[in-house]
């Protein structure tokens, strides 16, 4: 690479959210990543996908700080993080959901949201209220019609259904004001109903915040996505717009092995 693209690609990097930079995982003598380069910048709505034994779930944990990659660096907002563990993310406002929901289920919906934020802020619970608490409600009713949960907003979660439980989820992840979000298959489970519900939930977020999600869902994940990235046998094969990852013949070989998914077909 020549000087100026040399430049170019460093102020390139330095400008993005998220960067990773030949990430290598080794799990003993099995490598789960091969070298992963990533960048993603604000405002992108990134998906990755890939069959079982990917790479994907172990990418996103070293994002999020779970696992510690064996070589290469990740960046966030211009900060090496690479050996910093994930209790840190949420200082540099980056927010995550798991696969198996982790929920307060005795809860209301309310006392979730609020409770995602005293976690997120250190702060402890106390018998006498403040005006902090009064904010935090504030913004708990506000996120509950935000994930369009208002209606059982004081239902304990618990008896929502598992879709509500997945808004309640996605809904504790954004109520902190994260600047970066990142969703762990959050169509997971959901019926074909449920799943439509999602994805407008997710086009209907401010377009502000960055998005990453796995998911193995293909409909789901092409609709909300602005970016394709797959991944198989730990390594990037194809990255892209949903129309060019639809019609991709190595994709389609190596994840959806039929036509009809490739034109978003239920499996």
């Amino acid at each position: 690479m020549n000087t100026d693209a040399a430049a170019a690609a460093s102020a390139d990097r330095r400008g993005s959210l998220l960067n990773l930079e030949a990430v290598v995982v080794a799990f003993g003598g099995l490598q789960a990543l091969g070298g992963v380069d990533l960048q993603v910048w604000k405002g992108d709505r990134l998906a990755l996908l890939g069959p079982n034994g990917a790479g994907k779930t172990t990418l996103f944990n070293v994002i999020a700080g779970d696992v510690k990659p064996t070589s290469g660096r990740v960046t966030i907002k211009g900060i090496d993080c690479t050996e910093l563990p994930a209790r840190f993310r949420p200082r540099l406002g980056v927010a995550r959901t798991y696969q198996k929901t982790r929920l307060f289920r005795g809860l209301t919906v309310e006392d979730n949201l609020y409770l995602a934020q005293t976690g997120r802020s250190g702060r402890h619970l106390a018998l006498l209220r403040s005006g902090v608490d009064a904010e935090f409600r504030e913004r708990a009713r506000a996120m509950a019609e935000t994930v369009w949960l208002a209606d059982v907003i004081g239902v304990t979660a618990g008896d929502l259904s598992h879709g509500q439980q997945r808004q309640l989820e996605i809904g504790m992840a954004l109520v902190t004001g994260p600047e970066f979000v990142m969703l762990d298959e959050p169509a997971s489970g959901l019926s074909r109903g449920e799943r439509e519900r999602l994805v407008q939930l997710l086009l209907s977020l401010d377009p502000d915040i960055t998005l990453l999600l796995i998911e193995h869902d293909m409909d789901v994940a092409l609709r909300a996505a602005q970016r394709v990235m797959v991944m198989n046998e730990g390594e990037t094969v194809a990255s892209g717009t949903p129309d060019e990852i639809r019609v991709d013949p190595l994709v389609h070989a190596i994840y959806l092995g039929s036509e009809a998914g490739l034109r978003g077909a239920d499996p």
